[in-house]
């Protein structure tokens, strides 16, 4: 099991790939695309975004988490897992 990073400039725009670009979130069609918003209740999804645009606009978000900004990789929590296929010599 192995870290995936994500990069500050990731091209993707899954729910994690954000966390540098929070102002995307504020997009409905990036929100239309992306599943987590999908399987939220509209209530929250509505305080959230509200909360997000308030925090962007006071600048409270970039008080809090502004190094996100120009930190170059995070951790979002995704992992690769692989794994090696065993074979059994004994059982031919």
């Amino acid at each position: 099991m192995r870290p995936v990073l994500i990069p500050n400039d990731c091209s993707d725009r899954m729910f994690a790939t954000l966390w540098a670009r929070p102002e995307e979130y504020l997009d409905p069609h990036v929100r239309a695309a992306t599943s987590v918003w999908q399987r939220l209740p509209a209530g929250v999804v509505t305080r959230a975004i509200d909360d997000l645009r308030q925090d962007l606009a006071s600048g409270e978000w970039d008080k809090r988490y502004g190094h996100l900004r120009t930190t170059a990789e995070y951790d979002a929590g995704l992992r690769l897992l692989t794994a090696e296929l065993w074979r059994n010599s004994s059982a031919s």
